[in-house]
């Protein structure tokens, strides 16, 4: 396998591993987010990130329009990965695009060994907005809303060049997608639930049983939507003991 396709960045991938962690970005983001995981994994644990096309080293593709089809082809991708227990972690648009992909992987029987969704509400309870029809002073409001006054690089006229236009697509990738029936998941499904953020409810946290058979798991963690960039080192401790035990 090439050390690099398409859609799949491999920060690690040893051949002694026990099991893989493959990371699906929020809305805005980016493979590279999740590099510095590395720090705070052990060395059995291997670490692949998604890289939705339009970003980084994908800047010059279009964007994805519909999460369905963005499923399909991370189905086939992820497919040479599946030969050692293999976990999701979905943050944001990414737990709805980490469960649609799971939904695939069950149906050609590579199903994961668990996903981990974290702050968001589940795909039947996916809340109505339209942030995409905002101006770019309105999304920047919003990025800001979840993620504090720190972004100052959003002042930058160059960067919100090209930030925003991946932004505005991204949330209308999400802000369109429906699935208002519950299809549960034989997959195990763990919750993260930041307890200042507003982007997400204990109640809609706990409804991501409907769609798994297994009994749910909820981690209550510290902080707003963008706890996980904080605190990775306490968010891999929660994640550790579920990579660890097949």
């Amino acid at each position: 396998m090439k050390p690099n396709d398409a859609w799949l960045r491999r920060f690690r991938h040893g051949a002694g591993a026990r099991a893989r962690l493959v990371c699906l970005p929020h809305a805005g983001g980016s493979a590279s987010a999740f590099r510095r995981w590395l720090d705070h994994l052990p060395d059995d644990i291997d670490l692949l990130a998604v890289q939705y096309p339009g970003r980084e080293d994908r800047y010059t593709e279009a964007f994805a329009t519909d999460i369905a089809p963005l499923a399909d082809t991370l189905a086939e991708a992820i497919a040479p990965y599946t030969d050692r227990p293999l976990y999701l972690f979905g943050h944001s648009m990414g737990a709805s695009i980490a469960y649609e992909l799971a939904l695939r992987m069950e149906r050609k029987g590579m199903a994961p060994a668990g996903v981990f969704a974290s702050a968001h509400p589940p795909p039947h309870r996916q809340r109505e907005s339209a942030l995409h029809l905002e101006d770019d002073d309105g999304l920047i409001a919003d990025v800001r809303r979840m993620a504090g006054p720190s972004p100052t690089l959003l002042d930058d006229p160059e960067v919100r060049a090209l930030f925003l236009p991946m932004l505005r697509a991204d949330y209308r990738l999400i802000e369109t997608y429906r699935r208002p029936i519950a299809v549960a998941l034989a997959t195990p499904i763990e919750v993260l639930l930041p307890v200042d953020d507003g982007e997400i409810t204990r109640d809609e946290a706990l409804a991501w049983q409907d769609l798994t058979l297994q009994p749910l798991t909820l981690h209550e963690v510290d902080g707003g939507h963008f706890y996980l960039q904080r605190q990775p080192e306490a968010l891999m401790a929660r994640l550790l003991p579920r990579l660890r035990t097949r």
